[in-house]
């Protein structure tokens, strides 16, 4: 069988902010790691898998349908999170009308696990919805259709039954992450994506997940606050390290982003991993995100040891008060202590800060900007809230006030909180923070004395041309 998994079209930072200022270069782009794994089973199961990824390729619906047309697969998978529900359903009625092939449909993702039995009701031209995990879901759904036998039974799906939807018992999440095979990212020309600047040192680079869910998991405005969200797992040190040794020896990786919610997290753990990647002497630099509450001293310069160059905080806010309302469960003087050590050991401090939360202002906006101002944060993001559908947040917010229901890209507002008169005040105080924060003297000079190699000019020079569309 041939199976063929596509991400639909969309824009991962907005309307481009910089992202095509110059001709061929664009920013934002990771490799799936979804769909390396994915792919990885699938194969082993002596199967054939495609992958496209409309994105990067910045294919129309039109063009994916032509290549549908021209591979003929047997089954087609769409795989997309909540905010692409639109683009979605336009993708399958585009299939369905002009592809002229008879595969099944299916959809993956978080918007199949949490509206899949809408999204079925509603379209007809998606025949299943894979809920939660894919991997052994995929497995028993292919053998399912290539013996041409009913889902009755299989764990994990929401499918078709003459007129109805039937939703089956879920499936368990996998509690052995190392029983999963290892990614297979042969499906990529890895030199084709490029993060936003200052999202790496080194090309090429691909994303990986040592973990699943989030040991916190209580932040109101996050998916994994909301009740689809699984529990949390991680994979042994030993077979996270086997695996980059695996992608530097195979596919000629350089660097690695850890995607885990909270990377930092259990101090024995983090330390193992950092002492096999030293042992093996696997040249590689990478970084992860964490959790200020988290974090310890003594793990930061385990990291720092190891080739992490880069911690990424969630900040959100440095108003106490936003934090306590969005159950952030951290103070500001634990933020302080974690950067602190992030200084100590010259690891880049990257983050963000949501402006626009319930309770935010305008004035309490420019609060944040002088906390990353004063705490010398290396890379910084100014977002507008996004209310993420079926988070605790999206539903108290949408109950209460008025939330744009219509996907116009995560840098764009689409929720106004009352501290805002309207959406443009949003807008001209995130360009207002970004033009605070890195058009500032001190920053540029500090900057430009890190200049050592081309490398580093390449980096400051598509850098300076992103940051100058966001805030212009």
């Amino acid at each position: 069988m041939k199976v063929l998994l596509i991400a639909p079209s969309f824009d991962p930072i907005g309307q481009g902010h910089g992202s095509k200022r110059r001709k061929g270069t664009r920013y934002g782009f990771w490799a799936s790691y979804t769909a390396a794994l994915l792919s990885g089973i699938i194969k082993k199961m002596g199967h054939q898998f495609e992958y496209i990824d409309a994105p990067m390729l910045m294919w129309s619906n039109a063009e994916i349908v032509r290549r549908i047309a021209e591979a003929r697969p047997d089954i087609i998978g769409i795989s997309a999170v909540l905010a692409l529900k639109d683009s979605v359903i336009e993708l399958a009625r585009a299939i369905r009308a002009q592809a002229k092939v008879d595969a099944p449909i299916f959809l993956g993702g978080l918007l199949a696990t949490s509206f899949g039995e809408r999204v079925l009701s509603e379209n007809p031209e998606i025949d299943y919805a894979v809920v939660g995990e894919a991997e052994e879901t995929i497995q028993e759904l292919l053998k399912k259709i290539e013996a041409g036998e009913s889902m009755e039974g299989v764990r994990g799906i929401i499918y078709r039954n003459g007129p109805g939807i039937v939703r089956n018992p879920d499936r368990p999440p996998i509690k052995d992450l190392d029983s999963l095979p290892s990614p297979d990212w042969s499906i990529f020309d890895l030199k084709m994506y490029r993060p936003i600047p200052f999202q790496n040192k080194r090309l090429p680079i691909i994303p990986y997940m040592a973990s699943r869910g989030c040991s916190y998991s209580l932040c109101t405005f996050c998916y994994e606050s909301a009740p689809f969200a699984p529990p949390w797992r991680r994979h042994s040190p030993q077979r996270v390290v086997r695996d980059i040794q695996e992608a530097v020896e195979r596919y000629g990786v350089r660097e690695v982003a850890f995607f885990d919610d909270i990377f930092l997290i259990n101090e024995r753990w983090v330390l193992e991993f950092c002492g096999l990647l030293r042992e093996k002497k696997i040249d590689i630099a990478w970084s992860c995100l964490a959790y200020a509450k988290s974090m310890t001293k003594k793990m930061v310069e385990a990291a720092a040891k190891a080739g992490c160059w880069s911690i990424y905080l969630g900040f959100e806010s440095a108003n106490q008060e936003t934090l306590d309302r969005i159950k952030k469960g951290l103070s500001m003087e634990q933020v302080r202590a974690a950067i602190g050590w992030m200084h100590e050991y010259r690891v880049d401090i990257r983050g963000s800060f949501i402006l626009s939360l319930p309770g935010e202002s305008p004035e309490k906006a420019m609060n944040s900007v002088r906390f990353a101002v004063e705490n010398d944060l290396t890379y910084v993001l100014f977002l507008p809230y996004f209310p993420e559908y079926g988070t605790p947040l999206y539903n108290e917010v949408a109950a209460n006030e008025v939330v744009v229901d219509e996907y116009k890209g995560r840098a764009n507002a689409q929720y106004v909180p009352p501290g805002y008169k309207d959406e443009a005040e949003v807008m001209r105080t995130i360009r207002k923070a970004y033009q605070k924060f890195y058009l500032r003297p001190a920053y540029v000079w500090k900057h430009l004395k890190r200049i050592r190699t081309p490398d580093d000019v390449r980096h400051y020079y598509e850098a300076l041309h992103f940051v100058t569309g966001l805030s212009s």
